[in-house]
């Protein structure tokens, strides 16, 4: 495959980034604290890359406008209102852009991006913005000091629209009944049991993760976007200490996604032919070479596999097909890293080991460079434009996640489309998993009283770090799976020793309550 002119394929128009920037507004460090509207983040870093592609006017002629939903805010007029703010939409504009939003989720950005691919190759757009922001920081600190956000110009928030997108919870009522319902407690599931499988002891597991998540701090030390520069190390990662408390075992608070962050990204994405009569120079064009997504089954208790994710792996090969390239051709990569757990199911379905010499993150991560609510993966996207930018010949991939690492979306990068040797930059929206390839056995709510063993578990501390609770993931004897809260006086054996596993006795929960689980046999 040859290229042409500013690099898109022969026989077709490709889809190319030409335009990218990233924001934070960090107090002292990027100046006094003001708090600044989701919206408005987004129209000023629509802007920014307006201005890195050369021409603000663009953003008037634009034909899409895709907003990531943040977190910290909802809307019901999200894509009008960043528009007005950003000069896209208005009395000026000769048309109105299509508005493009996604289901809430860390997958959103690329999967954003790889609609926008295809409406590009399809001929149905040739200048789209993608754009995200979240005000987290912003948000708890106004509600802990007590100032009214409405007052500062924050648009009033609907009552009627969900967080949610109208998808299902983030986790099952089995869960939440035994204390899972947020992403900290749900991602530790995934981790002990991934050390179970890897054979390794706590101490060796929790190396193990020290070395992993170091590399991605240091990446984040010389990232200028990056919430935490503090470059820390395998043992300040790993040591337990009134700075670095538990958060659910086996995490200390720095190996978890860090949401309090007010941050934005942006996206201007163009058809090569447009980008060529515009004459952005080739250099300054990155290729998107291929995409893809695919949906695991959707919380943990309900995957048949805790240690792997069948659906990512989905998604990845559909993307390498498009592509036309092997994971071995990939020269950096972004792997979605909110929790150590998520780095590991991509590095298992990409065959990658822990002394790759090949970076995992360009930014640093969601636990350093900052995890913006859905947001992310917008930075990541722009943070490998640029690396892209200076290393032409080379490819970039990555990878973004949703829920309970449920969403998985891919996007595959180049600024040199000759290395795609695919389908001319076309991506697959959504991969079909098979039925039930990921589906597990039958949950059981009120098990009858027996015995068990733990399939993976963990415990929940509180801010000095002393055990709250513990939340089990059990199988019973005939196979079927269910969830209990064990006894304060296990703990120990749970975060000293392996605890997937070992055997005891659950009993079903009274009133509606947790089942409980004890280790041992109950004496008769």
């Amino acid at each position: 495959m040859t290229s042409t002119g500013g690099g898109h394929a022969r026989g077709g128009r490709r889809a190319v980034l030409v335009g990218v920037a990233q924001r934070r507004r960090r107090p002292p460090t990027d100046g006094p604290w003001e708090p600044v509207e989701p919206a408005k983040m987004m129209a000023e870093a629509i802007q920014d890359a307006a201005r890195d592609a050369g021409d603000l006017a663009l953003l008037q002629e634009a034909d899409v406008l895709a907003c990531v939903q943040p977190v910290a805010w909802t809307y019901d007029d999200l894509v009008p209102r960043v528009g007005r703010l950003a000069g896209v939409t208005g009395p000026t504009s000769p048309h109105m852009p299509t508005g493009l939003t996604v289901a809430p989720g860390g997958n959103s950005p690329c999967q954003l991006l790889n609609d926008i691919a295809d409406r590009i190759v399809d001929g149905d757009a040739r200048i789209a913005l993608l754009t995200g922001a979240e005000a987290m920081y912003s948000r708890r600190r106004a509600r802990n000091e007590e100032i009214d956000l409405f007052g500062r110009g924050w648009p009033p928030r609907p009552q009627e629209v969900s967080r949610l997108g109208g998808q299902r919870p983030l986790t099952n009522e089995l869960e939440a009944r035994h204390g899972v319902t947020m992403p900290i407690q749900a991602y530790p599931l995934y981790e002990n049991a991934l050390r179970a499988e890897a054979g390794r002891s706590i101490p060796e597991h929790m190396a193990f993760l020290g070395e992993l998540m170091a590399a991605h701090a240091e990446v984040a030390r010389t990232n200028p976007f990056a919430w935490f520069q503090d470059g820390w190390t395998a043992e300040q990662l790993t040591t337990v200490d009134a700075d670095n408390r538990w958060i659910c075992f086996p995490y200390p608070k720095r190996m978890n996604a860090i949401i309090d962050v007010d941050q934005a990204a942006a996206l201007v994405v163009m058809s090569s032919d447009e980008a060529d009569r515009r004459q952005i120079p080739p250099g300054r064009q990155v290729a998107f070479l291929g995409g893809a997504s695919a949906t695991d089954a959707w919380t943990p208790t309900e995957r048949a596999s805790l240690t792997s994710s069948p659906a990512y792996r989905a998604a990845a090969s559909a993307a390498f097909e498009h592509a036309g390239l092997y994971p071995t051709e990939v020269d950096g990569f972004d792997l979605y890293s909110c929790f150590p757990c998520a780095v590991q199911f991509a590095m298992k379905a990409l065959s990658l080991t822990l002394d790759d010499p090949r970076p995992r993150t360009v930014t640093g991560g969601l636990a350093y460079a900052g995890g913006p609510g859905n947001n992310y993966s917008t930075h990541a996207l722009a943070a490998m434009v640029e690396r892209l930018r200076s290393s032409p010949g080379r490819v970039g991939y990555v990878s973004a996640l949703g829920m309970t690492a449920t969403k998985h979306a891919v996007s595959i990068l180049s600024a040199d489309p000759t290395r795609a040797k695919g389908s001319s930059g076309r991506s697959t929206p959504a991969v079909a998993v098979p039925d039930r390839v990921n589906f597990g056995p039958p949950l059981v709510d009120l098990p009858a009283a027996g015995p068990a063993s733990i399939e993976t578990y963990t415990v929940e501390f509180d801010r000095r770090s002393q055990p709250v609770r513990s939340m089990l993931v059990l199988r019973m004897g005939d196979g079927r799976r269910t969830m209990a809260n064990g006894l304060l006086t296990d703990v120990a054996h749970l975060v000293g020793d392996e605890g997937v596993g070992l055997r005891g006795w659950v009993e079903p929960g009274s009133d509606g309550g947790p089942n409980r689980f004890s280790l041992g046999t109950p004496s008769l």
